[in-house]
């Protein structure tokens, strides 16, 4: 169908044919062209649909070309990921399609970086046009007006500025620099959402080492349920194996009498008192049992320690705290994920959480377990199964696994956080499972 008639009959020559995901499957041409419409006139809407069925139905997404190359970027700014249509439990996915990328600004946008502030967007201008056609040239200013050093470059063709970066990379060091030009391709969308979910990541990773390397009183509280009824198990009288893990992978310090400490503590109630911070004169014989694990107070340190914390139980409670937290601190999450992997194997075989909770991850590094796959994983939710796929022939890992929550919002806070995710030399690629019923989307 064609958009707006009074316009000519094609397209500017660089308008972008978009790809449009994320839109209810009753929609028509008509709905799509009054959402489209008011960021400019539409040449034309392409509905995908599956032509297995009779009639053919819409697969939620489809293609839309602006007349403008101007309307189509300001509908992407304004829908991408940010509007959700009714219906739709995910924000609308608007990119450039696959067909248009060949000659995209992104493939042929050059930053300048260590540029002398003297310099003005026609000295760079004259500095690369030897290498082609420049269709925009802006050197960075502060709100002052003054240049920061470091400019942007459009050419018309990848090429051109391919052989701009062969040539001008650290080919010299200008005026008032203190290192050779940079010259290389700018950072695209793509590559900033990146950097930022990969600061998100590492922020959520240092808040789950925070929880379970306790710094401080608090840091019980910030536990998940699972690595509590770990804990209350490692510490139960009929379940000192358990304990005896921990020690392990605390680096094998002995125990001691610790174990009978150990199994004073025995109810999930004790470990939320001391998450609180609140422990009545009922708690002490389990706080001292605590602090016996510090190895540096022996029976009658513990019936002081006993006596003090009668008289000030803060004080005992921060003792018997700095005696456990160097035992189970690091390994309770290496405990779970353990645990995890013993039920999974005696299970057998592959356990799935519900619809749009279990994730395909693709690119994992050779190396890469079972363990270490759940690890990553562990931060976004709670985690049913994690599964790296090894063939059978070779043993050797097939560099894709799986990984599945108990709901589908930790699997989106996975995708966000680890598609595009760098690890050494290769990029994670993590989308949905596709249920045994659907056809491919397109």
């Amino acid at each position: 169908m064609n958009g707006a008639l009074e316009h000519s009959d094609q397209p500017d020559p660089d308008a972008i044919k978009m790809f449009v995901g994320q839109i209810p499957r009753s929609w028509s041409e008509k709905e799509l062209k009054e959402l489209f419409e008011p960021y400019g006139a539409v040449y034309q809407i392409n509905i995908l649909r599956d032509r297995s069925q009779n009639p053919p139905q819409s697969k939620g997404c489809c293609f839309v070309t602006f007349y403008t190359r101007k309307a189509a970027l300001e509908a992407q700014n304004a829908l991408h990921n940010i509007k959700t249509l009714t219906g739709m439990h995910h924000p609308i996915q608007m990119k450039p399609a696959d067909s248009e990328k060949s000659n995209a600004v992104e493939d042929r946008k050059l930053f300048i970086g260590m540029v002398s502030k003297k310099c003005n967007e026609n000295d760079i201008r004259v500095m690369f046009s030897a290498f082609g056609q420049i269709e925009e040239c802006r050197i960075l200013r502060g709100p002052d007006g003054l240049s920061r050093g470091c400019a942007f470059v459009t050419f018309s063709t990848r090429a051109m500025a391919q052989n701009a970066i062969k040539a001008m990379h650290q080919s010299q060091t200008m005026e008032g620099c203190s290192s050779p030009i940079v010259v290389k391709f700018a950072d695209t969308q793509k590559d900033k959402e990146q950097r930022r979910l990969q600061q998100q990541l590492a922020q959520q990773m240092q808040q789950l080492n925070s929880a379970t390397t306790w710094g401080s009183l608090t840091g019980l509280g910030g536990l998940t349920p699972q690595y509590l009824a770990l804990l209350q198990q490692a510490t139960s009288s009929n379940n000192l194996g358990a304990f005896s893990g921990i020690q392990q992978m605390a680096g094998g310090a002995p125990i001691g009498s610790s174990a009978g400490a150990m199994s004073s503590l025995t109810s999930l109630g004790t470990l939320q008192g001391l998450a609180g911070a609140t422990v009545g004169l009922n708690n002490i014989n389990a706080l001292a049992g605590m602090a016996a694990l510090n190895g540096g107070l022996g029976g009658a340190g513990l019936a002081n320690g006993a006596a003090a914390a009668a008289a000030g139980t803060m004080d005992a409670l921060t003792q018997a705290y700095s005696g456990i937290q160097q035992y189970a601190a690091a390994a309770l999450p290496t405990l779970y994920s353990q645990s995890l992997l013993q039920q999974q194997g005696a299970a057998g075989s592959q356990k799935e959480g519900p619809e749009g909770a279990n994730l395909f991850i693709y690119h994992l590094p050779q190396e890469f377990g079972d363990q270490d796959i759940l690890q990553m994983f562990m931060p976004f939710g709670n985690v049913v199964s994690a599964k790296v796929f090894i063939d059978k022939q070779t043993n050797l890992s097939k560099c894709f696994g799986f990984v599945s929550y108990d709901n589908p919002v930790s699997a989106q806070a996975a995708i966000q956080a680890m598609n595009g995710f760098q690890i050494g030399m290769k990029r994670l690629k993590v989308q949905l499972k596709r249920s045994k019923n659907d056809s491919k989307p397109y």
